[in-house]
C-alpha cells in the first residue's frame, strides 16, 4: 500500500515556548516515516513575540517546512484556511504549534489514511486514551457539545471536536468555512460529513493539555462560539436538504 503524502498545516499565534519543539519533532517523526510530507506553518505576528523568528529559523535548516506570516491575530480559522489553500500535498493534517499530542500519534493517523479513509479523527476519550491535565469543567462542556453534534447529525465519533484530524485534501479544498476561533475543529468535520464523506476512522491519541498559564481556550467564550457553528452548521443542512 503507497504512503499518502501529507501537509501539515500547524497554526501559531504566540507560541514562542513551544514552536521550536514542535517543529523539530514533527520532523524527525515524519522523516522516519518515510513519507512525503511538508510543514505549513502559519503565523499570526504579535509585538514583542519571537514566534515567527524561530519558524523561519528552523524553515531555514528544513526544506520541508513553509512558513507563512500574517499581521495581528486573525484567528484560528483563519489559519487554517490559509494553510489549506497553500496544501500541495494528498492529504492534510492538521496539528498544534504546541506540545499537546505525541507526534508519533500523528504518524499512525496517516497510517490510517493510507487504507482510503475521507478523513481520520484523533480521539482523547477512547476507554484507555489518557488526557493529562484535562480540566474537569471543559470535560463536562466538550461531551456536551459533542454529544449535540451526534444527537444533530448522527456522526458516530465521540471527539468530533478535536482539533488533531487528517483529511483529503481535495475534500477541504472544495469546503467553504467561515469560523474564527477554536469552532473551526467542528464546523469542518461536520461540513465534510454533510457533503457526504463519510468513509472515517479513529485512532485513540494520548492528549496533554496545556497549562492555565499558555491556554487560549477561554471556555465560556470558546463554548458559545462552538454552538453557535454546530447551529449554522445544522441550518446548512438543512438549505441543503431543501435545494437538493
Amino acid at each position: 500500500r503507497s504512503k499518502t503524502s501529507v501537509s501539515i498545516i500547524v497554526p501559531a499565534y504566540k507560541e514562542e515556548d513551544f514552536i521550536k519543539n514542535a517543529l523539530e519533532n514533527l520532523l524527525e517523526v515524519f522523516r522516519n516515516s518515510n513519507r512525503h510530507f511538508e510543514i505549513i506553518v502559519v503565523v499570526d505576528e504579535a509585538t514583542n513575540d519571537k514566534t515567527l523568528d524561530i519558524a523561519i529559523d528552523v524553515g531555514n535548516r528544513a526544506k520541508e517546512i513553509i512558513v507563512v506570516s500574517r499581521k495581528g491575530k486573525q484567528g484560528i480559522g483563519s489559519a487554517i484556511r490559509e494553510g489549506i489553500k497553500n496544501s500541495s500535498k494528498s492529504s492534510i493534517l492538521i496539528a498544534t504549534a504546541e506540545i499537546s499530542e505525541d507526534p508519533l500519534d500523528l504518524v499512525k493517523m496517516m497510517e490510517k489514511m493510507d487504507h482510503g479513509y475521507d478523513m481520520v479523527i484523533g480521539n482523547r476519550f477512547y476507554k484507555n486514551a489518557k488526557r493529562e491535565g484535562y480540566a474537569s469543567k471543559k470535560y463536562f462542556g466538550n461531551r456536551l457539545c459533542n454529544y449535540t453534534i451526534k444527537l444533530l447529525f448522527g456522526i458516530k465519533s465521540n471527539d468530533i471536536t478535536n482539533g488533531v484530524k487528517a483529511y483529503q485534501s481535495h475534500i477541504l479544498k472544495n469546503i467553504q468555512t467561515s469560523s474564527y476561533g477554536f469552532e473551526i475543529f467542528a464546523e469542518i468535520p461536520i461540513k465534510v460529513y454533510l457533503n457526504g464523506y463519510r468513509n472515517f476512522a479513529e485512532i485513540p491519541i494520548d492528549h496533554k493539555a496545556r497549562s492555565e498559564a499558555y491556554s487560549k481556550f477561554n471556555l465560556v467564550k470558546e463554548g458559545r462560539r462552538f454552538m453557535l457553528a454546530v447551529l449554522k452548521c445544522y441550518f446548512y443542512n438543512d438549505r441543503k436538504k431543501k435545494s437538493g
